[in-house]
């Protein structure tokens, strides 16, 4: 029977470069919405999913969790709450994306860091499936390297 697969030096290597890859990616596209807010808010009110007033508290949500993720995965700060909520963020991004081509939508994204009209959905959604798997890999990395809890000990000062 075969214990735990062991991390090679080049396996740890490669998830560090995916980590701060996409960590840096999410605060480049979260800095270039927040420059331009009001265009991610409109994104969300032609999505026609919730009311129009819900599209800017929505839109700052969003940004606001993609600068968090991407800042927390550079860091490697709360690395395993950051990933799960980088899943989170890519799948809703994947089904906001798929819905909007199921229901024949004609939107412009403010996103990836540039303000494009969504003419092929299946290379959009293609490009956020990699997103979320990168995300559900460092998912994964994570989960596997959960630190142990910490354990006290009681001290004994008796002899003191």
């Amino acid at each position: 029977m075969m214990g735990p697969m062991k991390k090679t030096r080049v396996t740890t290597t490669l998830l560090m470069l995916l980590r701060v890859g996409l960590g840096a990616f999410f605060l480049y596209t979260g800095l270039m919405k927040v420059a331009d807010l009001a265009t991610t808010a409109q994104f969300m009110t032609a999505s026609r999913l919730l009311p129009e007033f819900f599209s800017m508290p929505i839109a700052c949500l969003g940004v606001a969790m993609e600068l968090v993720v991407g800042g927390c995965l550079v860091l490697r700060y709360q690395y395993r709450g950051a990933a799960l909520w980088g899943v989170v963020m890519t799948t809703v991004f994947v089904l906001l994306y798929v819905q909007a081509w199921v229901r024949g939508l004609d939107l412009t994204c403010n996103c990836m860091g540039s303000e494009h009209a969504l003419d092929n959905y299946a290379l959009d959604i293609a490009i956020r499936m990699l997103l979320l798997g990168g995300m559900l890999l460092l998912y994964w990395e994570a989960r596997s390297n959960e630190q142990q809890p910490f354990v006290s000990r009681k001290l004994d000062f008796s002899d003191l």
